[in-house]
């Protein structure tokens, strides 16, 4: 059963999100939630599950929610007397969404959101950790991808699974690249090959007319997304926060470097389009525009290689003193005030669980977070390009973990590269100017 419960808009910004009903701030519609809730002592015996029990999940809208549907549905012919509820958040926000359920006391058990924001809600009596259940059961997390499962930890307890582990990797048009006479980068995340120098060294080479002024068309070495630049950070060394997420380290060297490297590529070195050339990644490789892209999705190009019969491969991002990339797509959270904790965690390891994964997967609706999902042909079809696929797979390894702090989704507005990419200031200028707010913010929501 789907329901559509009429919600407020969205708010534009992140820290929009973070603003409850009849504009409540978190920090106090929060507060009021319950508040130390989240510790749980043991898990509740095993049994069958209780009939009249019902269960309400929050799921995303669009093509999923008839998948979830159908899954619920199994899982109430396996469970008798069990109903499960898929409340769809259709164009709503959904963290906003699930925030007014919980915090009018509307029943929501399990909800997806991503990992930075699993703090702020642990803190404020939210979510139930799941712990005690995974002991309990010997539940087998071995086949999710270990930074998946980390990256839901806050303060030594696990407060999700994952749903999807969407990675940035690297694309490139091979037919384009072979015309350097260069060596094709290596799909091995740990070599030592393929450093920022050669990744530099190859997008001279494969840059043509940039900047126009000659009447040619411009042939771009490389394109990526303004939104993301941690890469660059961690690659060189750097960090967002220290490491009990008390204070940004963007100011401090490595992290600069890392990010000065991204702004010459576009204003020095000339070798990747600049914001206002408005090249899209996908579309511009395959009409030969580009030939190297940053991306969290392989079946685009898959596409184009029917399409446009782009002949296409991966490689990991280049490695400085390191080598990893961003991701962690969403987990699957359980609220603190679930009445039925037995019968919402067998529901939540089904929905986590590789069937559903798998038929995602094959939807092309997530990246799959278990590795068993991950070598099937659902992604991994060896018969499809890329040749490089194990280096997509990977990657999943190399995913640094998102910063963890309370508030973070909100304190992060603060960090702001528009300048970076129009070139108007250096790396070290811009973070300057928001480091301090952003150490500010920290200190406030750690009261």
């Amino acid at each position: 059963m789907t329901i559509d419960r009429a919600t407020r808009p969205s708010p534009h910004t992140r820290r929009g999100l973070l603003m409850a009903a009849v504009g409540t701030p978190i920090g106090l519609a929060l507060s009021a939630c319950a508040p130390g809730t989240t510790g749980t002592g043991s898990a509740p015996p095993t049994g069958p599950l209780k009939a009249g029990t019902k269960l309400v999940v929050v799921s995303p809208g669009g093509d999923r929610v008839p998948l979830y549907e159908q899954y619920a549905k199994t899982f109430q012919d396996q469970n008798a007397g069990v109903t499960v509820e898929i409340v769809s958040t259709a164009d709503a926000n959904r963290v906003e969404k699930v925030l007014t359920m919980l915090t009018s006391g509307t029943q929501a058990d399990l909800f997806t959101f991503g990992a930075t924001q699993t703090p702020t809600w642990v803190e404020r009596g939210l979510l139930r950790p799941l712990d005690d259940l995974v002991r309990r059961d010997k539940y087998d997390l071995s086949d999710f991808f270990e930074p998946a499962v980390e990256q839901y930890r806050w303060k030594g307890k696990l407060y999700a699974l994952s749903r999807g582990f969407g990675h940035q990797d690297i694309y490139y048009n091979t037919s384009l690249w072979d015309t350097t006479g260069l060596k094709r980068p290596t799909y091995d995340w740990k070599s030592t090959s393929w450093t920022v120098e050669e990744f530099l060294d190859a997008t001279t080479r494969l840059t043509r007319g940039s900047g126009g002024g000659d009447g040619t068309k411009p042939v771009w070495g490389y394109v990526q997304r303004s939104n993301t630049w941690e890469p660059w950070v961690w690659n060189f060394g750097g960090e967002i926060l220290n490491k009990d997420g008390t204070a940004c380290t963007l100011d401090q060297p490595q992290a600069v470097e890392g990010l000065q490297f991204l702004q010459d590529l576009i204003h020095k070195h000339r070798v990747m389009a600049p914001p206002s050339a408005k090249v899209n990644p996908r579309n511009a490789m395959g009409t030969g525009e580009v030939v190297m892209g940053l991306d969290n999705k392989m079946d685009p190009y898959r596409g184009l290689a029917t399409t446009h019969r782009l002949q296409f491969d991966a490689a990991p991002l280049p490695r400085k003193v390191r080598r990893m990339t961003t991701g962690g797509g969403v987990g699957w959270h359980m609220a603190s005030a679930v009445k039925d904790a037995n019968a919402a965690w067998a529901l939540h390891k089904w929905l986590a669980g590789s069937d559903l994964q798998q038929a995602e997967c094959a939807a092309g609706e997530a990246t799959p977070t278990r590795k068993s999902v991950t070598r099937s042909t659902c992604f991994a079809d060896r018969s499809l390009p890329p040749k490089g696929i194990d280096a997509v797979i990977q990657s999943a390894e190399f995913v640094h973990p998102d910063p963890q702090a309370v508030g973070w989704p909100s304190i992060s507005d603060e960090i702001n590269f528009d300048a970076l990419w129009t070139g108007e200031k250096t790396a070290r200028q811009i973070v300057t100017e928001f480091v301090p707010r952003v150490n500010a913010l920290l200190k406030q929501h750690a009261r």
